[in-house]
Formats: C-alpha cells, structure tokens, sequence
C-alpha cells in the first residue's frame, strides 16, 4: 500500500471536489468549538482561582451572578445547547462515514443525499454515542481537561507528579487510540457493536502497523488545531474584561462590546470551517487506511 497515493491524494481530493461533506458537518463543529473552548476557558479560569487564591472573589461573583434576572435563561441555553453537542455529534461522525463510503464507490459525478445519509445515522447513533461515551476520555482534549481539573483539586506543590502522571496517561492514549482507530468504521461500515469493533480495529492496526502509526501521529499534529482554538478563542473574554475595566464613558463600553462580538462570532465561523475541512480531510484517511488495510486482514483470515 502506497501511503500518499492510496490514502493522502483521495482524502484531499474529497477536500477540493466535493463541498457538500464540508458544509455536512459544520453545524457539529460549530457546536464542538463553542463547548470545548467554554470547557477550556472555564478549567483555565478556576485553576488560575485556586492557585491565586481568589476563592471568595470568586464565589462572591458566582452568588451576585446566580440573583440575576437572566440566569435562568442563559442555563436553559446551556442546557439545550449540551444536549444538541452530546446526540448530534454521534449521527453527524456516522453521517460522515457513511457519506465518504459512498462517495468512494460512487465517484463525484453521482449526487449524493446528505439529508438521507444523516437520517441513517440517526436510526443508527446508538452504536457510536456508546462508543463515544466509554472512550472519549483518552482524546487528547479530555485528557487536558482532566488535568486542569486535577491541579485545581490537588495542592500546587504536587503539580510536578500530576504532570508526570498525565503525561503516562497520554503515552498509555496514544496507544490505546490507535489500536482503536478503525473501530468506528466497522461499527458504521459492518454494522458491528462496540466489542466487535474494537477486536477488529485491533487485528487490522497489527497487521498494519507502520501505516497506523504514520496515519496516528499525523492526525495527532493536525488536531493540536484544539489548543490554537483555545487560545484565539480564550482572548476575547480577556478583551472584554480590559474593555470593561478601561472604558469608563458608556457609549466606548457598548461600541467595543459591539464590535468585540461581531469579531467572536466572525471568528467562531471560520474557525468552524476550518474544523469541518479537517474533520473532513482526516476521518477520509482514517477510511482509506481502513479500506485498504481491511483487504489485507480479510486475505489473512481466509
């Protein structure tokens, strides 16, 4: 198997022919960028509390926040807006799979329904929401969320052995993610159950070693695009806040807060974009080092 050839140029040339898959799984990073970085945002913002030792300035903050008009709105959006990122982005990672299974076979001349490949995927979520439930947490954003939750538990003077820690815990991932690469792909493509896929994806990344690898640290160096959202992100709330404490006339406070807003809501756009093209690019390689490599465990099992 030719790595570029068989893998590389048919998920780049998905990227440059076919837009459909692009806009198909905007709206589920739009929602994926908004939750990470909130989650970011808010482990960064509380550890910084606790290791400053601003406890009671913030508690005082979080009470005056909870007497507001608006609170109860702006937790029913949260609310509505978790559900939407928790049950859609199963049905859209399905949608996807299935969408670029079909647009191999089909070529680009033939349409294909977006809505009826997400309709699918929806009849058939269960598989993936249970896969992602039990192994999300070895995603290398899980695993930096939980490390930020753990310094902010933990006494500072044990953050050298917590970085220690995570850092093992994040070698023991890597692994871990990629002898389980494929096992979306058999529970999309060969309607398998999670155990079943996980055995499969196990045999195929054995008998393809060195293809996994190259493949695995690979996308590892495109999704470090999830620290970069974070930080351009992270700066609005800090413009903000310098707005806020450096604009005494309100007319400058509101024209700021304006302009502020239109740029974050602009950038999350684009930011989103870009996410789906990725999201796009890398789950085509994962499929067609998963094509090629399940000929080779299908010819050793005969």
């Amino acid at each position: 198997m030719d790595f570029k050839k068989d893998i590389i140029l048919p998920s780049w040339e998905i990227i440059e022919k076919d837009s459909k898959a692009k806009k198909f799984y905007l709206l589920p990073w739009a929602l994926g960028i908004i939750f990470l970085t909130a989650l970011l945002v808010y482990q960064s913002v509380y550890t910084y509390v606790i290791i400053a030792g601003k406890k009671s300035e913030a508690f005082q903050l979080i009470l005056r926040f909870l007497e507001k008009d608006y609170f109860f709105e702006i937790a029913i959006t949260a609310t509505i807006f978790l559900l939407l990122f928790v049950f859609l982005t199963p049905i859209f990672e399905w949608g996807l799979i299935k969408y670029i299974h079909q647009r191999d076979k089909k070529g680009y001349d033939e349409n294909i329904s977006s809505s009826d490949v997400f309709w699918v995927g929806l009849f058939k979520f269960l598989p993936i929401f249970e896969y992602d439930q039990m192994f999300n947490k070895f995603k290398l954003i899980s695993i930096l969320n939980f490390y930020l939750f753990t310094i902010r538990i933990l006494d500072w003077d044990y953050i050298k052995e917590t970085s220690y820690l995570y850092w093992i815990i994040f070698i023991f991932s890597i692994f871990f993610n990629m002898f389980f690469s494929y096992s979306k792909y058999e529970i999309v493509l060969w309607n398998k159950w999670v155990f079943d896929s996980i055995w499969s994806s196990a045999k195929i990344t054995i008998l393809n070693l060195k293809t996994t690898v190259k493949l695995y640290f690979m996308i590892l160096v495109l999704n470090f695009r999830v620290i970069l959202n974070f930080i351009l992100l992270l700066l609005f709330p800090m413009l903000i806040a310098i707005a806020i404490w450096y604009f005494t006339t309100q007319l400058f406070l509101i024209i700021t807060l304006i302009v502020l807003t239109v740029l974050f809501v602009a950038l999350i756009l684009f930011l989103s974009y870009l996410s789906a093209v990725l999201e796009v690019f890398t789950t085509s390689l994962r499929y067609y080092a998963w094509k090629h490599s399940k000929l080779k465990l299908d010819d050793v099992e005969k």
